[in-house]
């Protein structure tokens, strides 16, 4: 017996369905909280908006616009929204850079 050629379309699209649900649900890398250092995380109510590179452990690093939530001189907590839901994780502080609101001028 061979596959069904009149449904092989619709069952790659629902596996393909599949696939990018589980994949939505693989965490972020982080940072453990060993290589935070000696300073504690400061948590400001101002949350400054940011560029943060994110590590995945399936797929290469992307650059995502997030908000720090807390950091020290090594590391920054930031969260953000993905298709998923909100995800947060720490990076590195040198993987962080403040956005511009260029309407500000």
């Amino acid at each position: 017996m061979g596959t069904n050629k009149r449904y092989a379309d619709a069952i790659d699209r629902r596996a393909d369905e599949r696939t990018e649900r589980v994949l939505m649900r693989i965490p972020p890398c982080t940072i453990p909280m060993q290589a935070y250092g000696p300073d504690p995380l400061e948590w400001p109510a101002e949350r400054p908006a940011v560029w943060a590179w994110v590590s995945w452990p399936h797929k290469p690093a992307e650059r995502v616009a997030a908000v720090a939530h807390g950091w020290n001189d090594r590391v920054v907590v930031v969260h953000w929204m993905s298709p998923a839901g909100e995800l947060n994780t720490v990076v590195w502080r040198n993987a962080v850079t403040r956005r511009s609101d260029h309407r500000r001028g």
